[in-house]
Parts: structure tokens; sequence; C-alpha cells
């Protein structure tokens, strides 16, 4: 198995690492979020925001995985498991 040594200091890399994996955790719980709103969402103008919301979800996910690639190429292993994502996202909890 091959190992990827990251050029940075073992200090900065822990800021990176950190930072990166709380993006991918907010990016992929923000796309949850968004997605169940989208299914849920009634009223006059129900198309443009149902709409809208699908280009909400689309780009979070897109950047979640460019975040988890960044990670990987450091050396770090990005974790977006479902329990990670529970237990340590900052976005806030909808009604249901």
């Amino acid at each position: 198995m091959y190992v990827v040594k990251s050029p940075l200091p073992d200090t900065d890399l822990k800021t990176v690492s950190e930072a990166l994996q709380g993006a991918l955790v907010d990016l992929l719980d923000l796309s949850l979020v968004a997605k169940q709103i989208h299914w849920n969402i009634i009223g006059p103008r129900f198309r443009s925001i149902h709409l809208q919301l699908d280009e909400v979800v689309d780009t979070a996910r897109r950047h979640s995985d460019t975040v988890a690639e960044r990670a990987s190429a450091l050396g770090v292993p990005p974790d977006g498991r479902a329990a990670t994502v529970a237990q340590s996202s900052g976005i806030g909890s909808v009604p249901q």
C-alpha cells in the first residue's frame, strides 16, 4: 500500500486536516438537509425554490468531493460516514 506523505509540517497538517474534515462534514450535511427541504417544499413559489435547492445540493456534493480529494492528496483520510456527519456537523437541524 502506498502512503501519501504531506509536505506540510505536522502542526500545519493537523490544522489543515481539521479544516478539511469540518468542511467535508458540513458540505455533506448541507446536501442532505437541502434535499430534505427540497422534498417537502410546497407553496406558490414551489418550482423556483425546488430548482434552487437542486442547485444547492449539486454544488455541496461537488465541493464535498473536491474537499475529500484534497484531504486524501495530503495523506489525510476523509471521513464522510453518516455517523461522523451526524455527530460533528455544524449545520443545524430542520424541523420535520
